[in-house]
């Protein structure tokens, strides 16, 4: 909604009885009183449009602290120093949250964490009427599924001669639904990453 500071004066002045005494003249003492009220109706007026944009974790700015302390932001998996964009994604995700353990409920938190296109692979026991290409599972892996990651991971440095011993086979900045997969995950199950690209 678009409304100027003249407007505001015009419907300041609307408001005046009619008379010399209540001038509508530019330069009246009048006139800029009620200028100085219009500009204060108009900031607040700016005001409370923003808030109504900032209603949405998406576009919150000023109001993006009061969202992360309503939704008990940041935590663990959405640490301190994140980005704007970052924060305001994981505040609209949170926000939006209904729980579940089903494999479309994870590969929709992946979405909202800005991770399109994971998908989820739920492991089998291997029977003699599996598939001779079926994957080679036990029973102990009924409890284990993967988060197929459709990317390479970032940051990612494999172990070499300048390594330290103590150092993993690959390091990198895991995705931040490992957290978020790992929290909500079922408590007696098992999930692992797969990055791929």
């Amino acid at each position: 909604m678009v409304v100027t500071l003249a407007a505001w004066l015009a419907s300041l002045q609307a408001l005046l009885p009619p008379g010399r005494a209540f001038t509508r003249n530019p330069d009246s003492t009048l006139t800029k009183v009620l200028s100085a009220i219009a500009a204060m109706l108009l900031a607040a007026q700016l005001w409370l449009e923003d808030l109504l944009y900032q209603a949405d974790p998406r576009n919150a700015t000023t109001m993006l602290p009061r969202w992360e302390a309503f939704l008990g932001l940041p935590d663990k998996c959405t640490p301190a120093g994140q980005s704007l964009a970052a924060r305001q994604r994981a505040a609209y995700q949170r926000l939006l949250e209904e729980g579940g353990q089903s494999r479309a409920y994870f590969i929709n938190l992946a979405e909202l964490l800005g991770e399109p296109g994971v998908t989820i692979t739920e492991f089998q026991s291997f029977t003699c009427n599996s598939p001779c290409d079926a994957l080679l599972s036990g029973p102990d892996d009924l409890f284990t599924w993967r988060a197929n990651i459709p990317h390479a991971p970032e940051d990612l440095h494999a172990f070499d001669c300048n390594s330290y011993c103590t150092d993993g086979m690959q390091i990198y900045t895991p995705s931040p639904i490992e957290c978020a997969f790992n929290e909500r995950k079922p408590a007696h199950t098992d999930v692992f990453f797969s990055y791929t690209g």
